[in-house]
């Protein structure tokens, strides 16, 4: 194949590759797929490699180009490739930051939660019966017990995403989450809680692990 077609085909592969990272972490909220095509990546770019930087490197080596000559990769090419990666680069980091958890947050007596600005909001279930298991996650006598207590699989609980009010989605050791309406007081709360693990998501929402913690009804 032509060396300007397999230059082509790599910066069509670095593209789309850009496309589906973002799409599957910001569309699909698919952050576990998002790292598998990180394999993908890699090994394009090994491929890429296999197929032209060596053999240009093994044509240098064993010949001297005439005078006159332009042999290698274009710049352009070269452009392109870097512009890619810088994208990638950019989203990769963009991605790491929003959908990584951060500190600051506090719980307090699960009443209140404390944002990093010392903000507090009154925590009140969202349901009667606020529990619900990441079933999938748990080993078999966890997910046992939990289906035994009839608490409901939380990928059909309740939403994540397009929520219509803030919420509180807090989570424990043992893949149980309870989830919680939030009412922001205006005041700053004097008491210290717990510190916890936050990220922000839709409508001032939150998405907390609690450090190392079990729900006692499930060990």
């Amino acid at each position: 194949m032509e060396l300007w077609r397999l230059n082509n085909l790599f910066k069509i592969f670095l593209l789309f590759f850009v496309v589906a990272y973002f799409a599957s972490v910001f569309l699909l909220r698919q952050v576990a797929l998002s790292q598998y095509l990180l394999v993908i990546l890699l090994l394009g770019i090994g491929v890429y490699i296999v197929l032209i930087v060596a053999p240009l490197l093994k044509r240098k080596s064993s010949a001297a180009p005439e005078a006159g000559e332009k042999g290698g990769v274009s710049k352009k090419t070269v452009l392109g490739i870097v512009v890619i990666i810088l994208l990638f680069a950019g989203v990769f980091f963009v991605v790491r930051n929003l959908t990584s958890p951060t500190p600051g947050y506090q719980l307090v007596s699960v009443q209140f939660l404390m944002v990093p600005n010392g903000t507090a909001f009154v925590m009140r279930p969202f349901i009667p019966n606020n529990e619900c298991a990441w079933l999938e996650s748990m080993n078999i006598t966890t997910r046992q017990k939990a289906t035994g207590l009839g608490l409901p699989d939380c990928d059909y609980a309740w939403p994540h995403v397009n929520l219509s009010q803030a919420t509180l989605f807090l989570e424990f050791e043992n893949f149980t989450e309870f989830a919680y309406n939030l009412n922001a007081t205006g005041l700053v709360h004097g008491s210290k809680g717990t510190a916890i693990l936050c990220f922000t998501i839709p409508t001032q929402s939150f998405q907390c692990w609690v450090p190392p913690a079990r729900v006692t009804h499930l060990r």
